[in-house]
């Protein structure tokens, strides 16, 4: 019921903002069956530019921006 108004603001401004989506519940781990909801896509948007703003993606960005592992040869 709290999200329903806000969701409902971006009806026709964001395409497809009702369809679902899953979410990271702790944003500096993986996508794992305990730390992943169902949520709309107008949900995530807002929580992710909310965690964007306030640093909590900056761990997941640095790690995906390190060059990968030396891989040992088979």
């Amino acid at each position: 019921q709290k999200w329903r108004p806000f969701c409902l603001r971006f009806e026709g401004v964001v395409e497809d903002f009702n369809y679902g989506t899953l979410l990271r519940l702790d944003s500096r781990r993986e996508y794992s069956e305990e730390n992943t909801i169902f949520a709309t896509r107008i949900q995530f948007f807002a929580i992710e530019i909310a965690r964007n703003r306030e640093g909590w993606n900056d761990e997941v960005y640095s790690r995906g921006r390190e060059p990968p592992a030396p891989q040992g040869k088979s």
